[in-house]
């Protein structure tokens, strides 16, 4: 990848410089078509081999993710070029292997493996390795990242790590409602530039960061505008600026990747 809206804050994110009140410019993070978690992962991750950290997902969502197209590990399978699966949910792996028939799953603790110990890989080597909606539920995402980097680094060219926004609309909405909107399993909350910095202290070098997920608008204008083109047909509408989108999705690579930037 060419450059980095992030190569001008390295000595930010490096801890090299502090600065208690940072104007992080985050106008870089519109997209033109914005999407939804899953359908954006598969289009990044197209005839690629994965590692995906954490692919099961709660047990009790699994069937009704799959039926409508939105558990994220069953999509990548039907257009990656390999996907392997680890999971610390041993009833989640063994329904989706028992139901699913789902091959190459494994329950794994990412902390209990090294280069020496692991053997989830069979040999391969990854294009990606992908924690999508992980490291909000770890009580020490730190260690948890610095680990895979610095241990299991060599499996992977690139890592891929989407949290939940903590400026999105939907959360602000239900804030201004006097409400926090959140999974209670969660132990933080992210922006662009927080889980760049978590990263960059894991030892990766970040490459990019997107948000995505964006809402309709619905102020009065707008929610009579988006019924109109949903009357006739259309797929138009009026959205939320991208940086207001449910997931931050960050890319980056590990120290012992060789990937060009």
């Amino acid at each position: 990848m060419q450059g980095s809206h992030f190569d001008g804050f390295r000595h930010f994110l490096n801890g090299e410089t502090l600065e208690t009140s940072l104007s992080f410019p985050i106008s870089h993070l519109d997209m033109n078509n914005p999407t939804d978690r899953v359908p954006f992962l598969v289009a990044l991750l197209e005839n690629k081999t994965v590692l995906h950290i954490g692919c099961a997902d709660h047990l009790n969502v699994i069937d009704a993710k799959i039926a409508a197209g939105k558990h994220l590990h069953s999509a990548l399978m039907k257009t990656s070029k390999h996907v392997t699966g680890i999971d610390l949910n041993v009833k989640a792996i063994e329904h989706l292997q028992g139901k699913y028939d789902i091959p190459d799953l494994h329950v794994c603790n990412i902390l209990e493996v090294d280069s020496e110990t692991e053997y989830f890989s069979e040999g391969r080597h990854y294009d990606f390795a992908l924690l999508a909606e992980i490291v909000e539920h770890l009580d020490n995402p730190g260690q948890f990242l610095t680990h895979l980097n610095q241990k299991l680094g060599h499996l992977y060219d690139r890592i891929v790590i989407t949290v939940p926004n903590g400026f999105s609309s939907v959360a602000q909405k239900r804030w201004r409602d006097g409400f926090e909107n959140v999974n209670s399993d969660h132990r933080f909350w992210f922006s662009p530039y927080t889980i760049a910095r978590l990263t960059t202290a894991a030892g990766f070098n970040v490459e990019k960061v997107h948000t995505i997920g964006v809402e309709q608008k619905m102020d009065l204008p707008s929610r009579a505008f988006n019924k109109l083109m949903a009357m006739v047909g259309s797929q138009k509408r009026r959205r939320m600026p991208s940086r207001f989108g449910t997931s931050v999705v960050l890319i980056a690579t590990p120290q012992s990747s060789t990937v060009q930037r």
